[in-house]
């Protein structure tokens, strides 16, 4: 390890630059990253989605709600409007083109940066274990972060706190700890109102409606 790395460690307090995104599961993260005494400095990257502005809403809500530091954003919205996906494009299936290439090897190769500018080693997101794509496994994870402590010639972490939960992990830990879910967005489609279709509102649907009958059943 470097001797900046070392310095950051000697610290009580960890500082760690969070990918937060609006989402649950990010939401999450920060939540258990504040309770273990981390100073969280939240960053938001607008990749061009089209949830981007309700996500960027529904950020500076959560870190009001944790009482974290004010989420900065960092504008590449140049990036979605080149690389296709149904996250980025509306003309595009939502669901069966959600895959947007090198997403997480974005968000954590700009994350690095950030942090490494602030003299901060650490950078957190909030993958589950539930992976559906390629960037978004322990193994990628790995790699990453050997290349990007490469490229920065110092020894980043990536800290993955949630992923060896499922997005029903992360629900319940969200209402153990009083976190609303109202005041987070998941929606990849960005209206108003949950789209259903997409990826991330399946999947968020798919729990609640587990924990509902679960809590019904058991009462």
């Amino acid at each position: 390890m470097d001797c900046n790395a070392n310095r950051q460690s000697e610290v009580s307090v960890i500082r760690i630059v969070a990918l937060i995104s609006g989402g649950i599961d990010s939401a999450v993260m920060c939540l258990m990253l504040k309770r273990h005494g981390a100073d969280i400095r939240p960053l938001f990257i607008d990749y061009g989605q089209l949830a981007g502005p309700l996500e960027w809403q529904a950020v500076q809500m959560i870190c009001k709600h944790l009482d974290i530091s004010p989420p900065v954003k960092m504008d590449v919205s140049g990036f979605g409007k080149l690389i296709p996906s149904g996250i980025t494009d509306s003309k595009l299936d939502v669901k069966k083109k959600a895959f947007l290439p090198t997403r997480n090897l974005l968000f954590l190769s700009l994350g690095a940066a950030y942090a490494y500018s602030n003299d901060i080693y650490f950078v957190a997101i909030g993958l589950l274990s539930e992976s559906i794509f390629p960037d978004q496994t322990e193994e990628f994870v790995s790699h990453t972060q050997k290349t990007i402590s490469q490229a920065l010639g110092v020894n980043l972490r990536v800290l993955t706190p949630l992923i060896k939960f499922n997005k029903l992990d992360t629900i319940r830990l969200a209402k153990k700890y009083s976190l609303p879910l109202k005041i987070t967005y998941s929606c990849h489609l960005g209206g108003k109102q949950p789209c259903g279709r997409c990826i991330s509102c399946q999947e968020r649907i798919a729990a609640l409606e587990y924990i509902t009958e679960r809590d019904s059943n058991s009462g």
